[in-house]
């Protein structure tokens, strides 16, 4: 993962190109060099905020300067301050961008433009717009000539950078006409602005604003009645006669219809028509804000409430056409039920009808007063809603799908395109409405009781989930379990499949794919918890393949595999018509080039579903690829997903296509937090699990070498030297599965020599994704030094690492700083160091990396988090290599927890009491502990 400042330097990067996109930057003349250059501009509040919180997140190593020598002593600098720094960086890259634009693309300026300045006399203005449209650079002029142009450029920008803290600006007031009307004419219809007519026409009102309380505004009139200074409500204005006509005259430039207020002597405000005052609220409002002028618009403005709307209307289509209920299985409509819909129009919160929107439409004025409420009624919006509105023919039925897309705004079929307008809100009657109110509130889904071969209790938020399930599958829809690590994704799952089969609904075996390093965990958890399914593991060299393997899964219930395998073995997997596919850390296909991803995708199922506490890392992109194997085409394509929605919320935070993705996808994600007080009195205060993880292979080939060498000398030795024998086997085993740099001591720590180091950094992804924290604890200094290692390395993050040489000064410094809300997430620990005597109530994750197979001092390490002060429920996950002498181990421990105290009070010395044949057992490696990779 890159580090810290590549990731700061990114966004920044981000931010000067977002401002060229959208053509923030202005000509300008450097003031030391009297270069030309093209400067961005951060006058807009939402760039002056990103401006504001990249300084202040800046990383220290962002900052850092070396000193030169002089003499014997080095020169001393102080660090550059974060903001000049950033900006710096911005205006560098976004000029470097465009001097090579304009030096590759010379026909991206309009011809006019280049013609200004071969044609007609030379100036010095000339020169510069020149020397500007070859992408700046040194300016063919005399010094004196460069500052006196300098001078005039920053008076013409300083508009632009007016101070917000200033003690007072102009403000300018829109008033509607007087909204009086009639009931009986409110009744009718709307009515317009008179562009003549006095009593009917827009007033713009000029005032002087306080810059440090907005709610004082001084009328113009009294303006022009003070002298030099005006005294007013207990604030003294120091030439507020000056600072009006200054700002009257900048205003103007802006939006010329304000010269006709100025050709009198004492301008207070100026009269505007309907399409004026349209003009201005749409045009001219937002210019005034940038230029740091006051600007109050009317109360409705900017509102949704004031806009042209449509509402959809649903209902059973009257003939029921092949494949309405297709997935059904209940009194439900399915996703792939046919509707029938009709649109209502609204103005704000009015219903109007169309007979009525007609008349307000051929009134061709862009505001209209509607029962007394005004609305704004855009030329291209109106067209598209003329379009839309019933002509007595029959239209074509769309499927629930597909209106569900309409109704967040996506084209689904050829002539119902919304282009602007908005779908303010979904109906419907009967079985369709409940489903529609399902759909949108899973709170009002009926819960299923547990099925009768469950073996376990299921919370209350985990029955709702395989309910969840079963209604997304009943209704012929994917949806992706977004849980927390830690709430039981996988038992909800389980028992969805287990009530699946004992209803009858099961249409043959379900596929589900996961990393290699949880296909163990999988096998082991559904023996737990569903004993009565039949499994079949398709992993490792001696798999079933070809017919043997179809036969195989023909009478399984549950086949696991691995993502790395759903490639490789694709044409045998997409072969089978699989009753469901699951995707468990469906975060690996997150990346729709890949051909991992490519391949999962060619599946075939009559549902799917996804498992990941993470459905988007970095980019929505990601969340697009889930949702297109869960349910296809459903947010469209890549591109124009990206177009639609991931451009426009990701670089502009638009606030409108956010709500409409969350209205799009809401029904299909279902995610439950830890600190949900809903949740946690339904959580245990600590819950363990044991995690299974595959060995690679190349530690699969040291884990055997050491076995074959050891157990040779083993059965030679006698006394005391055996026991060292066998105590220092299970150290070299225990050390090769932890990883082989720590066994070879090659220095090379990657995260892919070892199954554990790939789990570790899977699960704690997630767990820094929610803004939490955990401990990992492992016997070993070197094992820890190696986890701080590859732990920074990926994560770009510190990491605490305590042992046994750190001094008691270090340690308690260790310990506050993590006990800090902004301090490191993670904290590595030796077993030894740090077993006793911490309070890292911090901390609601604790990793054993490797074990001690003492339940005893186990727990003593987990109650370094799990103790009083802690306000969260602790997750424990105890890390075992499967198919090797720690999972063996840990069912012993396991079936004998009651007695696991007296068996192994004396940590690993117990195995040398074991005879050879019991040691060649225990240590012998099981074909299933190799990973596909």
């Amino acid at each position: 993962m890159p580090a810290a400042d590549w990731q700061y330097w990114r966004q920044a990067a981000r931010l000067a190109l977002e401002l060229l996109v959208r053509q923030r930057f202005i000509p300008a003349l450097d003031e030391k060099t009297f270069h030309a250059v093209w400067r961005p501009v951060f006058n807009a509040p939402e760039d002056a905020r990103r401006l504001e919180l990249l300084a202040r997140a800046m990383p220290p190593v962002c900052r850092a300067a070396g000193g030169v020598k002089r003499g014997s002593a080095p020169a001393k600098l102080v660090a550059p301050a974060p903001e000049m720094l950033v900006t710096d960086f911005v205006r560098s890259l976004a000029q470097n961008k465009i001097s090579r634009l304009l030096a590759e693309n010379p026909a991206v300026l309009p011809s006019r433009l280049r013609g200004r300045t071969s044609a007609g006399r030379d100036t010095p203005g000339r020169r510069w717009a020149a020397t500007l449209l070859r992408g700046g650079g040194e300016v063919d002029l005399p010094p004196e000539t460069l500052k006196i142009m300098a001078g005039e450029l920053i008076a013409w920008r300083s508009p632009l950078f007016r101070s917000r803290k200033a003690a007072f600006h102009t403000c300018f007031r829109l008033e509607p006409p007087d909204a009086a009307m009639p009931e009986e004419a409110a009744g009718k219809g709307g009515k317009a602005a008179s562009p003549d007519g006095c009593e009917d026409t827009w007033m713009l009102r000029y005032f002087l604003q306080s810059g440090d309380d907005p709610s004082l505004l001084v009328p113009a009139e009294n303006i022009w009645q003070a002298g030099g200074t005006l005294h007013y409500l207990r604030r003294c204005f120091e030439n507020p006669q000056e600072r009006l006509l200054a700002d009257l005259g900048q205003a103007s430039r802006l939006f010329p219809v304000l010269e006709r207020s100025l050709h009198t002597s004492c301008p207070t405000c100026c009269r505007l028509s309907t399409a004026e005052a349209d003009q201005f609220l749409r045009q001219a409002l937002p210019l005034f804000q940038e230029s740091g002028l006051g600007v109050l618009a009317p109360a409705w403005w900017g509102s949704r409430g004031n806009r042209l709307g449509l509402r959809l209307k649903l209902k059973p289509a009257r003939k029921a056409q092949k494949g309405q209920s297709e997935g059904v299985g209940t009194g439900l409509f399915g996703m792939h039920s046919l509707v029938e819909f009709d649109w209502e129009l609204a103005l704000g919160e009015q219903i109007v009808e169309p007979a009525e929107f007609r008349r307000l439409a051929a009134m061709k004025v862009p505001l209209v007063q509607v029962r007394g409420q005004w609305v704004q009624l855009q030329p291209e919006q109106l067209a598209a809603a003329l379009r839309l509105l019933p002509d007595g023919q029959n239209r074509e039925p769309l499927t629930l799908k597909e209106a569900w897309q309409l109704a967040a705004g996506l084209p689904v079929k050829k002539g119902l395109e919304l282009e602007d307008l908005t779908v303010t809100g979904i109906s419907a009657e009967g079985e369709l409405q409940l489903l529609l109110e399902r759909l949108h509130d899973n709170s009002k889904l009926g819960i299923l009781p547990a099925p009768a071969g469950f073996q376990g209790r299921l919370r209350p938020y985990q029955s709702r989930g395989f309910s969840w399930l079963h209604f997304l599958a009943q209704v012929g829809m994917g949806g992706c379990l977004a849980d927390d690590m830690g709430l039981g994704k996988t038992v909800q799952f389980l028992v969805f499949l287990l009530h699946r089969v004992e209803q009858g609904l099961s249409g043959g075996p379900v596929l589900l794919i996961c990393p290699t390093s949880v296909a163990g965990n999988w096998q082991r958890e559904a023996a737990r918890f569903a004993p009565g399914l039949q499994v079949l593991v398709h992993h490792g060299p001696d798999r079933l393949r070809g017919a043997d393997f179809v036969r195989a899964a023909a009478t399984a219930q549950l086949v696991v595999t691995t993502y790395s395998l759903a490639q490789r073995d694709q044409r045998l997997l997409t072969g089978i018509d699989w009753d469901g596919v699951v995707l468990d850390e469906a975060q690996n296909i997150k990346n729709p080039a890949a051909k991992q991803t490519q391949s999962v995708k060619k599946l075939k199922a009559a549902f799917r579903f996804a498992l990941t506490g993470t459905p988007v890392e970095n980019r929505l992109s990601e969340l697009w690829s889930i949702m297109d194997f869960l349910n296809p085409g459903f947010l469209g394509g890549g591109a124009a997903f990206n177009r639609r929605f991931a451009q426009p919320i990701e670089r502009r935070r638009d606030s409108g296509q956010t709500k409409r993705l969350q209205q799009l996808i809401h029904p299909f994600i279902l995610r439950r937090v830890k600190t949900d007080p809903k949740i946690i009195p339904d959580l245990p205060e600590k819950q363990e699990s044991s995690v299974l993880c595959p060995l690679t292979r190349e530690q699969a080939t040291l884990y055997q070498a050491v076995v074959q060498d050891m157990l040779t000398r083993i059965e030679a030795a006698e006394g005391i030297e055996r026991r060292g024998l066998v105590l220092a086997t299970t150290t070299k085993l225990k050390q090769v599965c932890n990883h082989p740099a720590q066994f070879l001591g090659d220095g090379l720590h990657t995260a892919g020599r070892s199954g554990k180091m790939t789990r570790l950094l899977e699960m704690l992804e997630e767990v820094l994704a929610s803004g939490e924290k955990a401990l990992i604890f492992t016997q070993y200094a070197r094992m820890g030094e190696i986890l701080k290692n590859q732990l920074q390395t990926c994560f770009g993050r510190e990491v605490l690492f305590l042992h046994g040489g750190v001094n008691m000064r270090r340690r308690d410094q260790m310990v506050e700083r993590f006990q800090q809300k902004s301090g490191p997430p993670c904290f590595v620990i030796s077993l030894k160091a740090g077993g006793v005597g911490l309070n890292l109530t911090r901390a609601n994750h604790v990793f054993h990396f490797d074990r001690w197979w003492n339940p005893a001092v186990e727990d003593q390490a987990t109650d370094r988090a799990f103790r009083i002060g802690q306000r969260h429920n602790v997750f424990v996950y105890k890390y075992v290599c499967s198919g090797t002498l720690e999972e063996r181990i840990d069912q012993m421990i396991e079936e004998k927890k009651t007695l696991a105290a007296a068996i192994v009070t004396s940590a690993e010395e117990w195995l040398t009491e074991l005879s050879t044949a019991e040691l060649r057992e225990l240590f012998t490696l099981r074909r299933q502990a190799v990973s596909d990779d």
